[in-house]
């Protein structure tokens, strides 16, 4: 087990599993990027482009991963288990965008582009009732670059150019946090069910095993 420490936190990378680096990888055994990474948790063959994550959510995945630095590649570990699985029967861009904007806008606030951005990506989802109708409704309004806005590239451009002038480290973790948020986003808009972890002690039985007593037998 690979234990790495970013922002106060332990990404631990089981073994056989390769350390997080930058691109496009062919092989585990040199090196594998975030989303290569998702697709051996998943079960899935080895590809940065995973069909147990969203295509728009991948896409940000990859681009986070190829601009932090090394010491804050660790952290994206720790979202990995949250990546796969996030995927649904449509494309959850707006909601990746919606989220990347509002990341941004908690360091500049009033950034007009990321406002402007922020505000289509919020009407269009709720345009987006989940009906025929409504995926419809979205359909029209997204013909046409010019009249869609920004895609996930665009916004997460402008995501970075609002944080030029922090330091470096902070510029990563804030990528990082925007890809979190991003994730949990898109697990809610698509209604992804949630797998408890068989190693939380809070579970049931778990605290009679951790630490030796014995439940009481039920009447």
């Amino acid at each position: 087990m690979i234990s790495q420490e970013h922002d106060g936190r332990t990404a631990e990378v089981p073994d056989g599993l390769p350390v997080l680096s930058v691109g496009r990888h062919r092989a585990p055994d040199r090196g594998s990027c975030v989303m290569e990474y998702v697709s051996v948790l998943a079960g899935e063959p080895w590809s940065d482009h995973p069909r147990c994550t969203d295509r728009a959510l991948g896409e940000l995945a990859r681009r986070v991963n190829d601009d932090v630095r090394a010491p804050a590649r660790p952290a994206l570990a720790l979202l990995a288990p949250r990546l796969a699985g996030a995927v649904g029967p449509g494309v959850a861009t707006d909601v990746v965008v919606r989220a990347v904007a509002r990341a941004g806008l908690q360091h500049a606030p009033e950034d007009p582009v990321l406002r402007r951005v922020h505000r289509r990506a919020a009407r269009r989802l709720a345009r987006d009732d989940g009906s025929w109708s409504g995926h419809l409704r979205v359909a029209l309004v997204r013909w046409g670059r010019a009249v869609t806005g920004a895609g996930v590239g665009d916004v997460y451009h402008r995501f970075c150019c609002v944080q030029q002038g922090l330091p470096r480290a902070a510029r990563d973790a804030a990528r990082v946090r925007a890809l979190a948020l991003a994730t949990e986003d898109v697990r809610r808009w698509l209604a992804v069910p949630e797998t408890p972890d068989p190693c939380d002690p809070d579970l049931p039985g778990r605290g009679a095993r951790r630490t030796g007593t014995t439940q009481p037998a039920s009447s």
